[in-house]
């Protein structure tokens, strides 16, 4: 009966419980490549920072400088879309990635955030500021259902769900006029930072915004590289590889499956604020699936539990569109040469790459 009630016990503590010889040996299979602690060009990740906020410093004030402006407004409103579909995919990463789930349904918290962000502020007159962390804990509160659901069902199945939910979502908005019905809620006010509005900053107004982004980008990339070493990240990478051999282990798996979703949905509603600020207007356009589908494409081109993959991912996917689209206008095409590429990116990456362009060669 002692016996009995240890492995009990050892079973509904988590990770934190199990013996120090299993957990060692957890580590050593599900330990991260070596490469991995590297970024760019055999970069470490301090200086991958450094070397990226130096760029980004100069692409945003570089044009106070000179006599005629030599990037235009139009690339820096690229990058922010750039950035904000970054931290999208990072969020998603903690359940696509690290547990191994399949969600087509995380467009539905990235609308959280913006609808809480622009309610926040219009009705009630929040900073902010504060609304974000706010969004972001109804926006984790949402996902505990959609979390519950994951522990029973994986797969296509997670995949109806996940695709569901954020169609009620978007129905939702639709269809609520205090969320402005189709039409969605214009006018929201522009944020300050010490008494300055973001839209002041830099010659162009959006500089600030890229700053902003940028430096979320950088706290998430460190985060996630915490989690990845830390003892939760080894349950994330033993739930992913085998349940069943996780729960054997003494890791509380339903724990960690609701902690990624959570996670996860926090990170996209932060996402969610940041754009309804930047565009100072939300519509249920940001709750489709098409958001969904991209944000997934994003992390699988990347590579799925690459922080790196999911940021590049992210810049590729979004920047490649706004090329084809110039080019089509530029030789008068008849039709959108991205929409074939787009298929054509899938195709190969899961043919030749399966892992992602930026993914672990172990994930293939």
């Amino acid at each position: 009966m002692k016996n009995d009630s240890a492995a009990s016990e050892v079973l509904t503590a988590g990770i934190e419980s199990v013996p120090a010889d299993v957990l060692t040996n957890t580590k050593k299979k599900f330990a991260l490549p070596e490469g991995n602690s590297k970024w760019f060009f055999g970069t470490s990740g301090k200086t991958t920072f450094i070397g990226a906020a130096i760029f980004l410093l100069a692409i945003c004030f570089l044009d106070s400088f000179t006599p005629v402006k030599v990037i235009p407004a139009y690339v820096k409103h690229i990058l922010v879309s750039c950035l904000i579909y970054a931290i999208l995919a990072l969020g998603l990463n903690f359940v696509s990635g690290y547990i191994g789930q399949t969600s087509l349904g995380h467009a539905a918290f990235f609308g959280i955030g913006a609808y809480g962000t622009a309610v926040l502020m219009k009705y009630s007159g929040m900073n902010f500021w504060l609304t974000i962390p706010v969004a972001a804990c109804i926006a984790a509160l949402a996902a505990l259902p959609l979390a519950a659901s994951a522990l029973r069902v994986k797969g296509s199945f997670l995949v109806v769900i996940t695709y569901g939910f954020g169609e009620v979502l978007r129905y939702v908005a639709i269809n609520t006029d205090s969320l402005g019905g189709s039409s969605g809620i214009p006018g929201i006010k522009v944020p300050t930072i010490f008494g300055i509005k973001m839209s002041k900053i830099g010659p162009t107004g959006k500089e600030g915004y890229l700053i902003l982004c940028f430096l979320i980008v950088a706290l998430l990339a460190f985060f996630m590289n915490r989690i990845e070493k830390s003892r939760t990240g080894y349950a994330f990478a033993a739930i992913r590889e085998d349940e069943i051999a996780a729960v054997a282990m003494g890791i509380h798996t339903k724990y960690y499956k609701i902690l990624a979703f959570v996670i996860s949905a926090f990170i996209c509603s932060i996402a969610g604020s940041i754009q309804v600020a930047y565009s100072s207007f939300v519509s249920p356009e940001l709750l489709t699936s098409t958001q969904s589908i991209l944000i997934l494409t994003m992390v699988i081109v990347g590579g799925r539990r690459s922080i790196k993959g999911a940021i590049l991912g992210a810049g590729l996917m979004t920047i490649l569109p706004e090329i084809l689209h110039s080019l089509k206008d530029a030789i008068g095409l008849s039709f959108d040469p991205w929409y074939i590429l787009y298929g054509l990116i899938l195709v190969i990456v899961m043919r030749v790459r399966p892992q992602g362009f930026w993914g672990n060669s172990s994930d293939a």
